[in-house]
């Protein structure tokens, strides 16, 4: 039997965080949320955000300088605290079964790896029914700037994807300047991921007409990257185009408090003594909020 000092946790201890960062950094889609979500430091408990709907494009200068403001419409992001927890008996390490901790304490890294992708994709997912700063959801027809929604029963068509991008080059700022947005991406969940792919790779794309079908050249062919967001579940439909190159992203990461392994090895606490049991454990502080919605048009398939 393994005897429990403190010189044993340390170790112990020393090698669960190691197996956690490993894992926490490599877990699958660690880094997908970056690509439509925007990593903001957050310095309190909450972040107020000013829609940029007038920042002023290039003019001729004449007589003076005619200044863009900050638009009136404000929104602001309460962080969330998080937790994940994993309780090991003092019996399990005196029969040194670390092999069975740190294969937790992998399961524990791999989500908590997920975790900030699975929150974007849930915030995309609410995105229809959701009000952002102007009262309309994220997703809406009727914004004071711009219809982002293209609708539902939208199947991912190069049709709907036609209509998609002329949606996306009518946006314009709040001074009726047009913003020339360009769609860079799709994104879709694993049940659309076929569809969005075969969108993108196929060269040429089969048209049913009246009476015979008929293979023409794709106009969307390797237009596009497919980000597929595999938390958004094996049914769900929504879909979206985006413009992804603007430097601003449609989706937001506020960060208070990284992502952190925290642990309770103490020999003398009160729980080791009374309940045999030593504690690791994540804590952090964020959440996730919507950026410019002008960046995005989604639709939801039939």
């Amino acid at each position: 039997m393994t005897v429990i000092t403190k010189e044993l946790l340390q170790a112990l201890d020393t090698n669960i965080r190691t197996t956690f960062q490993k894992r926490f950094e490599a877990a699958p889609t660690a880094d997908l949320w970056k690509k439509i979500a925007m990593p903001v430091n957050s310095e309190g408990a909450s972040e107020k955000y000013t829609f940029l709907g007038a920042v002023p494009g290039l003019r001729e200068f004449k007589s003076e300088r005619v200044p863009g403001t900050l638009s009136g419409y404000n929104y602001e992001v309460d962080n969330k605290k998080w937790e994940s927890t994993l309780d090991v008996d003092r019996d399990v390490i005196e029969d040194d079964r670390t092999g069975n901790i740190l294969m937790a304490v992998t399961g524990l890294g791999t989500k908590a790896g997920k975790h900030y992708t699975k929150l974007v994709a849930e915030a995309f997912k609410l995105g229809f029914t959701t009000p952002i700063y102007d009262g309309q959801n994220f997703f809406d027809a009727d914004h004071t700037l711009g219809s982002n929604y293209l609708g539902t029963g939208k199947d991912l068509t190069i049709e709907n994807l036609e209509a998609a991008e002329l949606l996306l080059a009518a946006q314009t700022d709040d001074t009726g300047e047009l913003l020339g947005y360009q769609g860079t991406a799709i994104i879709v969940g694993p049940a659309l991921q076929a569809a969005a792919r075969k969108l993108v790779d196929s060269k040429q794309i089969v048209v049913e007409g009246e009476t015979s079908s008929v293979a023409v050249d794709n106009p969307f062919y390797k237009a596009y990257e497919v980000v597929v967001l595999p938390h958004l579940g094996a049914t769900y439909k929504g879909w979206a185009l985006a413009n992804l190159s603007e430097g601003l992203l449609p989706f937001i990461m506020q960060i208070r408090i990284a992502i952190k392994l925290l642990s309770k090895t103490d020999l003398n606490s009160d729980r080791a003594f009374d309940k045999d049991i030593f504690t690791w454990g994540t804590r952090a502080r964020h959440n996730v909020g919507y950026g410019n919605h002008q960046l995005i048009i989604g639709a939801v398939a039939s």
